[in-house]
Parts: C-alpha cells; sequence; structure tokens
C-alpha cells in the first residue's frame, strides 16, 4: 500500500463515518471508526518497515509521516474521542432510581431509552444485562442442579415433542416386505409461571455505595429466587400438561414425575435400619438409560452425602465413595459426580442427567420492581420471571429415598 492509495482508502472512510455521525447511527460510526484506526495502523506500520530497510540498505527515505486524526463526534477531524461505556453509565442510572438518589442528566437520559416501553406500562424496571448475568450466575454456583440444565430463552409457550415408544430395533431382511412401525410421541407445553421473591432493605442501608448496593441486591435476589427456582426442579409440583389442562403454577419437578409414574419404576427406597447400601447404589445405576449415564450426576444434601454415600462400602469392605472435587462436585462414585444439592429432600438421592433430560424455558427473564413503605421507612425490591420446566424422559433419572 503506498501512501496515495492509503489517503484514498482513508478520505472514503472518513467520509462515511461523517455521514453516519450526522444520520444519527452511532452503531455504524464506530464500526467505521475501527477500520479507521486498523487503516492507520498498517500504514504506520508499513512505512516503518520501510524507513527502517532503507537505514539498513544505506539510503534515505521520507520520515516516517504522522497518522491524521480520525473524525470526533462533531464530524469533523480532531482527537477520537472515547465512546461513554454505556453498561456502565446504565448500572449507575439503574442504582441510582432504585435507592431514590438523583440521576445526572446523563443517566436520565440512558435510563429513559432502556424503560421507554416497560416503566410506565408494567411498572417494572429493566435489570442491567451485567447484573441479569450475574444473579444467574449466582443462582448456579448456590445450586449446581440450576446450572446442569440448559435452559432457552423463548418468549410465549414452548411445545416440545418427546418420544414415549421407539418401536423395535431395525432388523435384517433377505426379501421379504419391511415392517413399518411408528414411533409415538407426546407433547409437553412448557409456559410462564411465576418466580417472584422480594427483599426489604431499610432506607439507612440503601445510602450505601453504589457498587456495594449493586452486589448487596444482586446476590439476596439470586438467594432467594435460586431457591425456590431450584426446588421447582426437584420437587415443583406444577401440572403435567400431557395428563391435565390448567396451566401451571411451577414447573414439574424430576422427583415429582417420578413418583407420579404408575409403580413408580425409577423410585427405590431404603430403611433406616439399613441404611444406604451399596446395593441400592447398584440398583438406581441400573436404572439409568445408558444414553443419558455419561452426564449423569448424583444430587444430595450435604448431610446425606458425608453422613450416608460416602460411608458406603462395597463388597470388599472399601469405600465407593471418592472424593475429588476436580469434576465440579465433591467426590464420585462409579466414577459419576456426586454434587451437594440443597433442594433435594433430605435423607435422599437423585441421579440423573438434568441437561439431556430436563426441559427448561425463561419466558420472560429477570426484572425488577420496587415499592417503598414511608412507615416504616423500608423499600421493597421483588426479582420477577416466567419460567417453566419439565422433565424430557423419566429414564434419565433415578431416586433413592428412606422408606417412611
Amino acid at each position: 500500500m503506498d501512501k496515495k492509495q492509503y489517503e484514498k482508502e482513508r478520505t472514503e472512510l472518513l467520509a462515511q463515518m461523517k455521514a453516519a455521525i450526522e444520520a444519527g447511527n452511532a452503531a455504524e460510526a464506530e464500526e467505521l471508526n475501527k477500520k479507521v484506526t486498523a487503516l492507520d495502523d498498517k500504514f504506520q506500520r508499513l512505512a516503518t518497515a520501510a524507513a527502517n530497510l532503507a537505514a539498513l540498505n544505506g539510503t534515505q527515505v521520507a520520515a516516517v509521516p504522522a497518522v491524521p486524526a480520525v473524525l470526533n463526534s462533531a464530524g469533523v477531524p480532531g482527537v477520537a474521542e472515547p465512546k461513554a461505556d454505556e453498561e456502565k453509565l446504565y448500572i449507575n442510572a439503574f442504582a441510582h432510581y432504585m435507592m431514590g438518589a438523583k440521576l445526572s442528566a446523563d443517566e436520565e437520559k440512558i435510563f429513559a431509552a432502556k424503560n421507554a416501553t416497560t416503566t410506565a406500562k408494567e411498572n417494572y424496571v429493566v435489570i442491567p444485562a451485567t447484573m441479569k448475568q450475574g444473579i444467574w450466575h449466582e443462582m448456579e454456583e448456590r445450586h449446581p442442579i440450576i446450572a446442569d440444565v440448559v435452559r432457552t430463552n423463548i418468549h410465549g409457550d414452548v411445545d416440545i415433542l418427546v418420544e414415549t415408544s421407539v418401536g423395535n430395533d431395525a432388523a435384517w431382511y433377505e426379501e421379504d416386505a419391511v415392517t413399518a412401525e411408528k414411533a409415538t410421541n407426546a407433547k409437553i407445553t412448557l409456559k410462564g409461571c411465576e418466580l417472584a421473591k422480594a427483599i426489604s432493605v431499610s432506607w439507612k442501608l440503601k445510602k450505601m455505595a453504589v457498587e456495594e448496593f449493586i452486589a448487596y441486591i444482586q446476590t439476596r435476589i439470586a438467594d432467594k429466587m435460586g431457591n425456590a427456582l431450584a426446588a421447582g426442579l426437584v420437587t415443583g409440583a406444577g401440572v403435567d400438561s400431557d395428563t391435565e389442562s390448567p396451566d401451571p403454577t411451577e414447573p414439574v419437578g424430576v422427583v415429582t414425575k417420578l413418583e407420579a409414574e404408575t409403580n413408580t419404576p425409577q423410585v427405590r427406597s431404603y430403611t433406616a435400619a439399613n441404611g444406604i447400601t451399596y446395593a441400592d447404589l447398584t440398583a438406581i445405576r441400573g436404572l439409568i438409560r445408558s444414553g443419558y449415564a455419561g452426564k449423569a450426576k448424583f444430587y444430595a444434601k450435604a448431610a446425606t452425602i458425608w453422613n450416608g454415600l460416602a460411608n458406603v462400602l462395597d463388597g470388599n469392605d472399601r469405600p465407593v465413595f471418592v472424593p475429588d472435587i476436580t469434576g465440579g462436585g465433591v467426590g464420585r462414585i462409579f466414577g459419576i459426580v456426586v454434587v451437594e444439592e440443597d433442594a433435594i429432600p433430605a435423607n435422599a438421592v437423585l441421579l440423573g442427567n438434568m441437561a439431556d433430560g430436563y426441559a427448561m424455558n425463561v419466558n420472560e427473564d429477570v426484572t425488577m420492581y420496587q415499592e417503598d413503605h414511608v412507615l416504616t421507612r423500608t423499600t421493597d425490591y421483588m426479582g420477577y420471571a416466567l419460567v417453566d420446566g419439565q422433565p424430557l424422559t423419566t429414564k434419565a433419572f433415578a431416586y433413592l429415598k428412606k422408606s417412611s
């Protein structure tokens, strides 16, 4: 690239960027600005290399030209102005609004833009993207079973076809007619169950710094919503849409589904006198269909793991539980990761593949409502989302519980 070609390309890019700025297209202007910067860098490196080569050969070339400035926000050559971090600005605006503090002019502008179609009509506030991600992250840290579910984010009802009978396997034929056989399917529908948890904050506490306020609200909301969601995935009553018509009020939990089956083929019990035995563990392992075994995990409360599973011995009096934190849990049994999960009922163990065996859809992601109480000088903050879920197949799970 020679200087003439460089100047020609740069002039064209600057003209396009000026037009984008005048049209108010910030995204296009930003992209063009990056192209100008990349072109400048390329030309600078080529010119420097040419000068170094000339010096090596004992000749002289023109000095490396200074890279001209790019357009500023006024659309004229000048020093490029850094683009304001919109996410950080909105976090501050969100925090100040929720704390009842005065917003700056820039904060008022971005807050109005983000909530133009929600606040006036729905009376909720859009949560900053990083805070929303933080809430989900903290929920997953507190409850591994949430992290193991592959969730979708689809507005409206979601219909999923689930095989209930796969028919017979293929067969070998000579010249006989091939027997036709169809798999049978059932449909499950994921709707929108209201997941809402509120926390109360004193007005005095609201005077904390923005960073502390965001972290405090995020952690408290994640704790409350995470507990409820994990419980829904495990023992949620729901309304199983393949058998009943009313809309669900909570997800269909895995344990709920297993215990609702005729003769409960995926459920085993143990007695208090015997405790959990090696035979109990091999029995529930044998209930998991092979295709789901690869991602299966043992889920249980910490007390059940350390007072029960960790003390189970095989036929040679060797512990079947092997402590191991490298797989994301606290140990392994039969090579399967063992995870502490508070949502599992006491004295019970759930073995299953949540990634492939359970479907969860977030119909509406986490939003925030607030309500002030003058007499008590407190503010209620409520996290709200629409979530639903159901097991796709019971063959991906097995449940061991203590007999009553």
